[in-house]
């Protein structure tokens, strides 16, 4: 078997341990029927495109069927990010009949990997020295506990990779309710935090409007007038657009998950796809909404976009539909591309929603197998209205519904302020605030 080392030089098997790389370089190794690529990252694996994933998949085209043996022992993090380049990596090597085999990994980040890696698709050892020789027939020395980890219960490890994409969800939001709970608390002078975040639920809940948007609304508004009773006392509430799509419903009193549901499903109809996801726009992006037909791998890749890397950031930048060739189009980086064609999505069809004030809420796109699939005149057409319909009343929510909760929320806290009014002289009214009218 020839080893091939990710940096060159003679020591240990032919591996220098001075100057770790991602790239990697063939080196004389023990002799076998086979051979082995040896990468050996460092730091931390926090990304799903790492060059080390990069350097694997090279070695996978240029040698098919040679193991990939990544060395772990200088790794000192790996992240959910990470863990799905590496899941992502090792599906790629299989397909190119090369496995991937990790090594020498220090104990937390094995105990992070035994959890996930339960498919036989990777195979984990206690040292590269056991992963040779693995390669060459020969088990002595594989990490047997790792072994163990490919008995878990299947149903077990699905759930737990669930809780993690709903763990980064929740993530991604905290810092976003967490500003607007300590905004809400100082500004009306509260008892406590707590008393915040209750406010802030409880007005999600009456309003069926979610705590995250609820939240972004609270902080992206100009702020109540000092001893106002009303927060927006010049509003005048304006009627719901039609929503033709739901003819069975009040335009005013559905909520915002059936319209954006119901938008989604009727176009991957129009298109006659059953692939599709819906974005809302968001304080920095595009922010996953609903989707349909699309693996989780996916989802959770594109819960959050920024600018840049998809159509859909493409879309809601120009204000105009955007048709993706995904094997072929340079908006997507490898990665993005890579987890869309996944899916067995070739070509997407990415149309912005615009409110009444020309702004882009959100964009919702179709995904079809075929490629270079094109629409005809009437589907756009179609398309076209159901988009300028959803934006309408998308954006009137935003402006109507969400500024009633905005409302309610700005009506609760000040009765909340007043009942904590026995603390207001040891703290003194803070500049602009609103104190409690004991």
């Amino acid at each position: 078997m020839r080893e091939i080392d990710a940096t060159g030089g003679n020591d240990d098997r032919g591996v220098r341990r001075n100057a770790p790389d991602e790239r990697p370089h063939p080196v004389p190794g023990p002799a076998s029927g086979g051979a082995a690529w040896l990468l050996r990252p460092e730091g931390g694996l926090d990304r799903p495109d790492h060059p080390v994933f990069t350097g694997a998949r090279q070695a996978g085209r240029e040698r098919p069927g040679a193991a990939v043996i990544v060395d772990l022992s200088r790794v000192r993090e790996i992240t959910a990010e990470g863990v799905r380049g590496l899941l992502r990596c090792a599906r790629s090597l299989s397909e190119a009949g090369a496995p991937l085999l990790l090594a020498g990994a220090a104990d937390d980040v094995a105990r992070l990997l035994r959890t996930v890696l339960v498919d036989g698709t990777i195979r984990m050892y206690a040292t590269v020295e056991s992963a040779v020789a693995a390669r060459g027939g020969t088990a002595t020395g594989a990490d047997t506990s790792a072994r163990d980890g490919d008995r878990t219960a299947v149903p077990e490890v699905i759930r737990l990779r669930r809780e993690t994409v709903d763990l980064r969800a929740r993530l991604r939001s905290h810092p976003l309710i967490a500003q607007a709970q300590g905004v809400l608390w100082e500004r009306y002078r509260l008892p406590t935090e707590q008393t915040a975040f209750t406010l802030l639920k409880r007005g999600s809940q009456t309003h069926n409007v979610k705590l995250r948007t609820l939240a972004a609304a609270l902080l992206r508004a100009e702020r109540p007038a000092p001893g106002s009773a009303l927060w927006f006392p010049e509003r005048t509430r304006g009627e719901a657009p039609a929503l033709p799509f739901l003819p069975d419903v009040r335009p005013g009193e559905v909520h915002r998950s059936t319209v954006v549901k119901r938008v989604l499903n009727r176009a991957m109809e129009v298109v006659g796809s059953d692939m599709g996801d819906l974005q809302l726009a968001d304080p920095a992006g595009l922010r996953m909404e609903q989707h349909h037909g699309l693996g989780r791998e996916f989802i959770d890749f594109f819960s959050h976009v920024d600018e840049g890397e998809t159509a859909c950031a493409l879309a809601a930048a120009r204000a105009r539909p955007v048709v993706s060739h995904i094997a072929t189009d340079r908006v997507f980086s490898d990665t993005a591309r890579e987890v869309i064609l996944a899916t067995g999505s070739r070509t997407a069809h990415s149309i912005p929603m615009t409110g009444a004030s020309r702004e882009v809420v959100g964009v919702f796109s179709v995904h079809v197998p075929k490629v270079r699939h094109s629409l005809t005149d009437a589907e756009t057409a179609i398309l076209l209205d159901l988009a300028t319909r959803a934006g309408l009343w998308l954006e009137w929510h935003e402006r109507t519904v969400v500024l009633d909760a905005l409302e309610d929320l700005h009506r609760r806290a000040l009765a909340a302020a007043r009942g904590a009014a026995p603390r207001r002289p040891s703290l003194g009214s803070p500049p602009g605030g609103y104190p409690s009218e004991s």
